[in-house]
């Protein structure tokens, strides 16, 4: 694992008389940083820690913690700025449609095609539906996506009038 692979979800401040360090998250990674006990350390480029909180205390909003391992408040010391970060969590960050190959596809009720593949066009992934002899490519936002059945595995479009009309039109060319 690489340092560009973590997830950086906050700072490191300094230690208190307790013992303890001051720890300012993120508020998206809030919940997520008080379920784990491990997490990384980054003090530059060549530094990095893997740590375990072993104690956390919160009091008048600020949140405190205390790590298992020695020799941090000397290293936190000799570094200006201290990054806390997570590797990253596949199930969280992977919103790739992956899952959804082969689904039948429904528009106003109607099955119009099943999804056959799926790229990234930099900005969000697209949905290849096979309608017939055409292929439909559909963005998959909620837009236009709006319902993934998982059990009979179906998709449910929204919004999708025009794509439909586009199809349309090329078989009357």
């Amino acid at each position: 694992m690489n340092v560009s692979d973590l997830i950086g979800i906050g700072r490191l401040g300094g230690q208190d008389a307790d013992g303890f360090f001051q720890v300012l998250i993120k508020a998206r990674y809030r919940e997520v940083f008080s379920a784990t006990n491990d997490v990384y350390l980054i003090f530059n480029s060549d530094r990095v820690f893997f740590v375990t909180i072993c104690e956390r205390n919160v009091s008048d909003r600020k949140m405190r913690v205390r790590f298992a391992e020695e020799g941090i408040a000397e290293e936190r010391k000799l570094h200006r700025e201290v990054i806390i970060a997570i590797p990253p969590d596949d199930q969280e960050e992977d919103d790739t449609p992956v899952d959804v190959l082969g689904f039948s596809v429904v528009f106003q009720d109607k099955e119009i095609g099943v999804v056959e593949d799926y790229f990234h066009n930099n900005a969000q992934y697209v949905l290849v539906i096979k309608c017939g002899a055409h292929e439909l490519l559909i963005p998959w936002v909620d837009y236009y996506v709006s319902d993934i059945i998982p059990d009979p595995g179906v998709i449910v479009l929204n919004n999708v009038e025009s794509f439909l009309e586009d199809m349309a039109n090329s078989d009357a060319d």
